[in-house]
């Protein structure tokens, strides 16, 4: 099950696909394209294709960011999307206020400390990837663009099955291109991970 009215729209998710999967190819092509004359010579000019390479891996994170973003927001239950940009934002957050986690046992934990954070409680039924049999997911993700490499940083708190509250563990996973978005997550949750597009 999905929530569906947390569906993908088909302009958002079809760009950051585009710009995931392509903007690093298309960076070293331009570079090759530009220099060609340059390249001939020995010119290699680096400083250029560095500069080019690192408007890409802005790119091609971010992308990748909005795509996790995509994925995930499908399984969890609450409309509001909680962006945070520190560990005391996310404590502070209706992570604790509202949905009722204990922040110390969040900071025991471990929290990332800065950046652009995206928190999410993931809650739903469906298909493990492996046996094709019912399964859950109920855990906190917390995901994080690095901007200057094309990675995204994958926090998941594992809940307890017996106390919905209780935290009991903590993953760190890194997506890292060329990597599938919804292959990764669902290889890292064994739980099938699919796009829902919102078609008006």
């Amino acid at each position: 099950m999905v929530y569906y009215g947390h569906a993908a729209d088909p302009v958002t998710f079809g760009i950051c696909f585009v710009l995931y999967y392509f903007s690093i190819p298309v960076a070293v092509f331009l570079w090759l394209w530009r220099n060609y004359v340059y390249i001939k010579k020995r010119k290699y000019r680096l400083k250029r294709l560095a500069a080019a390479l690192l408007v890409a891996f802005f790119i091609t994170s971010i992308s990748g960011f909005v795509l996790l973003d995509q994925y995930l927001y499908l399984h969890t239950p609450y409309d509001e999307k909680i962006t945070c940009f520190s560990s005391s934002g996310i404590t502070s957050s209706a992570l604790v206020t509202e949905y009722g986690f204990d922040k110390e046992e969040l900071e025991a934990m471990g929290l990332p400390s800065f950046g652009i954070i995206r928190v999410y409680r993931l809650f739903d039924t469906g298909l493990s990837h492996d046996l094709k049999l019912p399964t859950k997911l109920n855990n906190i993700v917390m995901i994080r663009p690095w901007l200057v490499l094309p990675v995204v940083d994958v926090y998941v708190y594992e809940l307890s099955q017996n106390d919905t509250k209780e935290i009991v563990g903590k993953k760190h996973y890194y997506l890292v291109w060329p990597a599938s978005p919804g292959g990764f997550l669902t290889e890292k949750f064994n739980f099938e991970f699919t796009v829902m597009i919102h078609s008006k």
